[in-house]
């Protein structure tokens, strides 16, 4: 239940007074992230915004991701070399009153545990590049009286009724909600033009000239991205692209293995699918959360054989995007417990 439970949480429960907001300049996701800054702006929460991985990216583009927070509070920050720590720490003692309890909130991999690592010295927290791995609300000493809350990577209001993926709040007949989850889709598609364009350009010329020399198409995800994989591999098929497409998924045989993938860290997976992988091929890797272990692993294998590698991810920032020579970015989010939206982008993308 991790992989739904990590995604569940109300941020109410653990009365925060006050937030830092971390940002990855490397890949902001604004519209998950500045809905965590519209609930602390409703709540009256005081915050400041740090833009972590500033070694990331060229000094002269960090304008350009913090162009969507102009007038906030903000502090370019790296966790990995500890820039900007101090003035975080000054920041905190004269922004926030003693005894507060200051929850940290940003995306997944947007550094929220490794920042709360440097600030209290604590060797003993535990920081990943995989998305997800605070699954729960986790709290630290301070100074003298504060408390460092370290939050899961998506704060969702489970209070709000039938919050699948999309919020029907203020729906109030069968045909509201039908209508606005169509919508919510949509927007996830339109949304994600900007972002996904880019890379589609690319790697439509990669798969073209892979094909003329021979390389043949290598498919893989778990779950729901399986089945857009599976949906691109069949039209490419049929269209005479030489695409081969290896899944976990099994939902012809029990439907929970569609909703959230089988044996996703399975490693004996991506070695018989990394076998059938030769110099020249695409593998193309389609996972939402940028985390799925064998999906990824595939990557790195297909890279190791001398293969050109693809991701199509909601999240570049991980270890699928890590492996990849071209990312295919949706731009959906935010989501809630399902990845339905997320699920429409990249169908669109891989159609």
């Amino acid at each position: 239940m991790s992989r739904v439970s990590k995604k569940i949480s109300v941020l109410d429960s653990i009365d925060p007074s006050g937030s830092i907001l971390v940002l990855n300049l490397f890949d902001t996701q604004v519209n998950t992230f500045k809905a965590m800054l519209h609930y602390l702006e409703e709540k009256a929460i005081p915050f400041f915004i740090v833009a972590n991985k500033c070694d990331r990216i060229d000094k002269e583009k960090i304008s350009e991701p913090l162009s969507p927070f102009e007038g906030y509070p903000v502090i370019v920050a790296s966790m990995l070399d500890g820039t900007g720590i101090g003035l975080i720490k000054k920041e905190i003692r004269e922004r926030f009153e003693p005894g507060s309890r200051i929850v940290v909130l940003g995306i997944f991999n947007s550094g929220k545990s490794s920042l709360i690592k440097r600030l209290t010295n604590n060797h003993d927290i535990f920081v990943s590049d995989m998305p997800g791995s605070t699954l729960s609300f986790l709290e630290y000493n301070y100074g003298r009286s504060m408390k460092l809350i370290d939050s899961v990577g998506q704060i969702i209001d489970v209070s709000k009724p039938l919050m699948v993926s999309v919020d029907l709040e203020g729906c109030e007949t069968v045909e509201e909600k039908l209508r606005k989850v169509m919508l919510e889709d949509a927007y996830g598609i339109l949304n994600s033009i900007e972002t996904a364009i880019p890379g589609l350009v690319r790697v439509v010329e990669v798969i073209r000239t892979a094909v003329e020399n021979g390389g043949k198409i290598v498919v893989t995800g778990a779950g729901a991205s399986a089945l857009v994989g599976m949906e691109f591999a069949g039209q490419g098929y049929e269209t005479g692209l030489p695409v081969y497409c290896f899944t976990n998924n099994l939902a012809d045989a029990n439907p929970v293995s569609f909703a959230k993938g089988l044996g996703e860290s399975e490693g004996g997976l991506s070695r018989y699918i990394g076998g059938l992988i030769d110099e020249g091929d695409v593998v193309l890797a389609v996972s939402a959360s940028g985390g799925t272990g064998f999906v990824y692993d595939v990557l790195a294998r297909g890279r190791e054989r001398g293969a050109t590698t693809v991701a199509v991810t909601e999240n570049p920032d991980t270890p699928l995007g890590r492996y990849a020579d071209f990312v295919v970015k949706s731009n959906a989010k935010p989501e809630g417990p399902s990845s339905s939206k997320i699920q429409a982008a990249h169908l669109a993308i891989e159609n």
